[in-house]
């Protein structure tokens, strides 16, 4: 795990594992995104099923990158809502909100993620 200190009023530890991996899983998937188009632009008369195949590979790729990043944010999230110095029912309830919310943009985010991919294409 990388620690970095960093000073000025407090000194506080920063973690950059979750960053690097983040950073790591995101390259990995580009490589592979670009390794299919290119396959998709070169081989010729495969018909329409490659191209289903294609979709259906952003597709499922879309939570495979998303979902880990919200349970991230949904475990710092939680531990900082939690920290707060509030009563405990309206803590619960935040959380619920919380969660509620990044459950919503999973699902709202899918649609949009696949028009931003294609480009608006037909």
């Amino acid at each position: 795990m990388i620690k970095l200190i960093v000073f000025g009023k407090e000194k506080r530890p920063i973690n950059y594992s979750i960053t690097i991996s983040a950073c790591l899983l995101q390259l990995s998937f580009l490589f592979l995104w670009i390794r299919k188009f290119i396959g998709l632009q070169t081989i010729h008369n495969e018909g329409f099923e490659r191209f289903e195949r294609f979709a259906t590979f952003v597709n499922v790729s879309y939570f495979v990158l998303l979902i880990p990043l919200l349970l991230i944010f949904a475990w710092y999230g939680v531990k900082k809502i939690l920290v707060q110095d509030q009563f405990f029912i309206l803590k619960i309830v935040f959380v619920f909100v919380y969660l509620g919310a990044l459950i919503g943009i999973l699902i709202l985010g899918q649609p949009i993620f696949e028009i931003l991919y294609y480009g608006f294409a037909p």
